[in-house]
């Protein structure tokens, strides 16, 4: 029943994130949230830090069901992209050339491949994700895709929350921190991944209401 005095509240009814403290809100912004194959989930978590110039591993079900298809035809798409392919999901993986890879023996059931998009401007998670821990593996991210929050009903992810204005939010998680507006610019002024804690963690809530 405790919300928390801070929190962050994604209501993906109205496609809506706002930002209370003491009951008032102090960021509102719109959001795209998942598609009706892919909702999501309705959840609570404490939001403890955020990854600059992020690298996107892409889920397994978008691997298999977006991407897999395009690489039949040919994998220009992925040199496009700036995603690359590893062995598998161990942490040490092996990157490997995707074409010596025969992607029409793989399929939904079998797909050991782990991709991953590197940083940059047309990386689907923007320039900043916001981590809180959960078992659905959902999480705050910026997008490049600007144009989708022109629409009045935004359901078009695969069940993380992208963010009109993620750099608003990471300015406002870090205030608490020394020239932590300034940190948000020089950060993103860069192009290296960078991992920043968030001085005060903060409760997220994932409603539907």
């Amino acid at each position: 029943h405790d919300l928390g005095r801070r929190r962050i509240v994604d209501n993906t009814a109205d496609f809506s994130l706002r930002v209370v403290e003491a009951d008032e809100g102090v960021l509102k912004m719109r959001v795209v949230v998942g598609r009706p194959a892919r909702r999501t989930p309705v959840f609570s978590s404490l939001m403890s830090y955020m990854v600059f110039n992020p690298y996107w591993n892409v889920p397994h079900i978008i691997a298999v069901e977006d991407i897999l298809p395009k690489l039949v035809s040919g994998v220009d798409y992925l040199s496009r992209q700036r995603i690359r392919v590893f062995k598998d999901w161990t942490e040490n993986a092996g990157e490997i050339d995707p074409q010596t890879v025969n992607w029409t023996h793989y399929d939904g059931t079998y797909f050991p491949f782990r991709l991953r998009q590197d940083p940059g401007p047309n990386n689907a998670l923007g320039r900043i994700k916001f981590i809180f821990p959960n078992r659905f593996a959902v999480y705050l991210h910026d997008t490049p895709q600007r144009s989708l929050f022109n629409f009045t009903q935004r359901d078009f992810s695969s069940g993380c929350i992208r963010l009109e204005n993620a750099r608003a939010l990471a300015a406002y998680l870090l205030k608490d921190r020394p020239g932590g507006r300034k940190t948000v610019a020089s950060i993103l002024s860069r192009a290296t991944r960078r991992v920043v804690r968030i001085p005060n963690p903060i409760p997220v809530h994932l409603i539907y209401m």
